[in-house]
């Protein structure tokens, strides 16, 4: 293992280390965000249709703050918006833990998670800009590794706090916040854009979003598919929890979140596996087969059964993640330009998230229609068809090895 460790992110730049260390922390403290359906509906007492309006508006809110964090990395530097957007974040949620459950701590959850969209282009433009391409799937892969490292132990005390003690979840994660944007701020320097390693060739400086987006239209392609598996990917955190309340009760949000840690883990334990086994595969046919792992763990969430089957489910699906993610920042910075790539970036991040935020919203409808195991039906069949589209376009990319 430690071997595996070694080879899979040996020799990445100096700043990929502390990036990792930054998003390592911050997801330690990542407390509210997976527990965002269950304050709504057990502290605040919304319906689930209610709730899942409610975090479809959390996430069509950071639309327009995305777009601004895209321009701002690409003009007044990345460090600064991710600094300048985190601090704002958190200094909500602190604001959330000295006030009283009800509608004002649904505003300031709101201003926070649209702080975090500000500073969100700005990790990944970060990261590109100090790896060079061959290294990029590497590089991201690290920091997927550093986020669920984080997430492992974040849920399990999450779901202890959650009942009795939610304001100091607020603090803790405001805490963490702040401590990633320190060590960011000590570590990583802000890239020149003239020096930046970031981008296809400099005869494409100086690029609009849409004239980048015309140069790759394999890159148009892959974010509206995206649409897809976000769509999909979005009910682990809406309509499993939702599910795991009806069937278990009050005890629904502790063991929702063991399932968290339990995905943390795996992912902790396979990520560096995959990477190495994925790493001479074009990045569309890895991102097609995880869609296809994504729909054999729906598969199971329909049909059910005791606890210990869930977890396996969750097995599954926790594979497709990491074959999924550790593709998506290095396939958008390899085909982006380097002066466009926050913008790119705030782009994905739209469009991700619009389907993110529909998952929610139309299946808590659905919810209201049809049982579990039919709405998971639906989600299953736009997940295939995802994975599908993805497979056709890999077939369409002309880049070398698709990266």
């Amino acid at each position: 293992m430690k071997l595996q460790y070694r080879s899979a992110y040996r020799g990445l730049p100096r700043e990929v280390y502390f990036l990792f260390a930054a998003k390592l922390v911050n997801c330690a403290g990542m407390f509210i965000s997976p527990l965002l359906t269950l304050i709504l509906t057990q502290k605040l007492a919304m319906s689930k249709a209610d709730a899942g309006g409610m975090v479809a508006f959390f996430l069509l809110t950071q639309a327009p703050c995305v777009i601004l964090g895209g321009r701002l990395a690409d003009t007044i530097g990345r460090k600064k918006t991710f600094a300048a957007g985190s601090l704002l974040g958190a200094l909500a949620y602190i604001a959330c833990g000295c006030g009283a459950a009800g509608r004002p701590m649904v505003y300031l959850m709101i201003l926070a998670a649209d702080m975090v969209a500000v500073a969100a282009p700005s990790f990944d433009a970060m990261t590109a800009d100090f790896t060079p391409p061959e290294q990029r799937q590497r590089a991201f892969s690290l920091l997927y590794l550093g986020i669920n490292i984080g997430m492992a132990a974040s849920p399990i005390l999450g779901g202890l706090l959650f009942q009795n003690h939610l304001r100091l979840l607020f603090f803790f994660d405001a805490a963490t916040t702040v401590t990633s944007v320190a060590i960011i701020l000590w570590g990583v320097g802000e890239p020149h854009r003239g020096a930046a390693v970031s981008g296809p060739a400099p005869a494409q400086r100086r690029s609009s979003l849409a004239s980048a987006l015309r140069a790759a239209p394999v890159l148009l392609g892959f974010v509206l598919l995206m649409f897809c598996y976000d769509f999909c990917y979005s009910q682990w955190n809406f309509m499993l929890p939702a599910q795991f309340g009806d069937l278990f009760g009050p005890g629904g949000a502790r063991l929702f979140s063991l399932l968290g840690s339990a995905n943390a883990v795996t992912v902790i334990l396979l990520t560096p596996l995959v990477t190495l086994l994925t790493r001479r595969m074009r990045p569309l046919a890895a991102v097609a087969a995880g869609g296809l792992l994504f729909a054999a763990a729906f598969l199971g969430f329909a049909a059910g059964g005791p606890y210990p089957l869930y977890l396996l489910y969750a097995e599954v699906f926790t594979l497709g993640e990491i074959c999924t993610t550790i593709q998506i920042g290095a396939f958008l910075s390899n085909h982006a330009p380097a002066d466009c790539l926050g913008r790119v970036s705030a782009f994905s991040s739209i469009v991700r998230g619009t389907g993110a935020a529909l998952g929610p919203m139309v299946m808590g409808g659905a919810l209201g229609l049809w049982e579990y195991r039919s709405c998971w039906l639906w989600v299953l069949a736009l997940m295939l068809a995802g994975s599908l589209g993805m497979f056709l376009l890999g077939r369409r990319d002309t880049s070398p090895r698709g990266a």
